[in-house]
């Protein structure tokens, strides 16, 4: 109520007093607390946190400090999983080692830490290495190759040259091999410098300009090849500048089967039947086509070279036909020469568990794999390890240089199948595949893979790495570290 003019107004309640003095206390303190809330550092369990380094996103589950270096260099986003395992390569006095061998070691081993553990250690690049190395056999790596009696031509651009040159390095490097490449006229006058860094690399290049159209200069180096033979030399082989031989040692070994003193043509067919109906029952040149000296000289006599340079057919299917009408030679098949007519996952090729190629093609068109990061590890154990297998206690397989994988069941062990992981073109379905890859199975689309991405030399130790990706949950590393023993 109101009070009269000159009367005190009524006092309040103490009760009423206080509550109005908590009301203002619980408003204070309220606000406080927001402010503290949304501007003061939040502090979080560490094992929950996904912690932001440097643009690359590393969840809980990587109880290590990983390389970032190589994060960056392999493109890695977000990173859910990093192991390190030392491999020991020992060469064995066994010539005759399988591809695949069983090994008695699981690959995943860890030691079990607790969470208090993680929480109180500061992490370091060591607690992602698994503490007890592997020990596999390898073959005696082979010494020094003589290569000179085979000579190799190549058809390319100047720029391509000089980007094959690092895989033409594992194979022709330091052989006595040499390399003929017909280029394009080099408008740039950056010769020198390809044929510089070929020099580097122990590769004998030799390089001429030729402004023919590309598949008239491809069967031009049939002539070019046959101009420049030496005393000793038995093979020209026609390549692609994206042609990869896995062992110049195993190739070397592989034409000692052939008589070479006679007209002989060696190629690998296409993989798949429509691709051999479209060109024909040639050696396909991606996969390296070998003619003898005698054939060279037959087919490079000019009234043949002429009449066959002006046909209207692709380079190396003009090869085999000027063969075919000029001589009686006919295509030997060497199955191991592979020209590679697939797309996509080709997992199944190369984790086969069969002998390596002799070559491969491809490799950065229809598919990726890098053959020279895939090549690296021979540098520590041979050419005779690449794409070699090691089974795991726990079921992983280690394809060298191509990936680390587990089939979702059990395979037998005596299957005999390649998984067939790729596509065909031209309408090819399983049986298209059959007359070079088979016995076929089909695709395991639950198996888990780690891709070889990355391989460097680094001392005298080799170290790999092995990614599988997934954008969303993060990608996981497997790095192997490789040593002689």
């Amino acid at each position: 109520m109101l009070a009269k003019v000159g009367e005190k107004p009524p006092t309040m309640g103490a009760s009423r007093v206080w509550k109005k003095k908590i009301l203002r206390f619980t408003v204070v303190l309220g606000l406080v607390g927001a402010f503290a809330y949304f501007l003061w550092p939040q502090i979080e369990p560490q094992e929950l946190a996904a912690e932001p380094i440097s643009n690359i996103t590393i969840t809980s589950d990587v109880q290590c400090e990983p390389d970032f270096d190589a994060l960056r260099r392999l493109d890695i986003h977000k990173l859910s999983g990093y192991t390190r395992r030392e491999v020991i390569a020992v060469p064995s006095s066994n010539n005759a080692l399988p591809v695949r061998q069983n090994l008695q070691t699981p690959l995943f081993e860890r030691q079990s830490s607790n969470d208090a553990d993680r929480l109180s250690l500061q992490k370091s690049q060591d607690d992602c290495m698994i503490p007890e190395p592997v020990t596999v056999q390898v073959l005696q790596p082979p010494r020094n190759v003589d290569a000179s009696h085979i000579d190799f031509g190549v058809a390319t651009t100047l720029g391509r040259l000089n980007e094959s040159l690092d895989a033409f390095s594992h194979w022709a490097g330091y052989t006595k091999t040499r390399i003929f490449a017909l280029i394009e006229p080099d408008m740039d006058k950056r010769t020198h410098e390809v044929q510089a860094k070929a020099d580097s690399l122990g590769i004998n290049l030799y390089i001429t300009e030729n402004d023919e159209e590309y598949q008239r200069r491809y069967f031009t180096l049939v002539s070019h090849l046959g101009k420049h033979m030496r005393p000793q030399t038995r093979w020209s082989c026609v390549i692609d500048d994206d042609t990869f031989f896995l062992s110049m040692s195993e190739l070397v070994k592989a034409l000692e089967e052939y008589d070479d003193t006679q007209p002989t043509y060696v190629g690998g067919l296409s993989e798949s039947i429509p691709q051999i109906g479209v060109f024909g029952l040639m050696g396909f040149g991606g996969a390296g086509v070998f003619l003898s000296r005698p054939l060279v000289e037959e087919i490079s006599k000019p009234e043949v070279f002429e009449a066959c340079l002006n046909t209207d057919h692709t380079g190396d299917r003009r090869i085999s036909l000027c063969i075919y009408q000029h001589t009686y030679t006919h295509l030997t098949i060497n199955h191991r020469l592979h020209q590679l007519d697939v797309q996509g996952d080709v997992s199944g090729f190369f984790e086969s568990g069969r002998q390596p190629p002799l070559s491969v093609h491809h490799w950065k068109s229809w598919f990726h794999m890098d053959m020279a990061k895939l090549s690296v590890v021979s540098e520590l154990c041979g050419d005779s390890c690449l794409l070699r297998q090691w089974k795991f206690a726990d079921g992983w397989i280690l394809t060298n240089g191509f990936s680390v994988m587990k089939y979702s069941q059990e395979l037998d062990p005596n299957d005999k199948t390649m998984e067939l992981t790729w596509e065909g073109q031209n309408g090819a379905v399983h049986e298209s595949f059959l007359h070079e890859f088979g016995p076929l199975r089909g695709k395991d689309w639950d198996k888990f893979s780690y891709v070889l991405e990355d391989s460097v030399l680094d001392g005298n130790n080799v170290r790999q790495w092995y990614v599988h990706r997934d954008p969303e949950q993060g990608d996981q590393i497997l790095e192997l570290i490789w040593r002689a023993q």
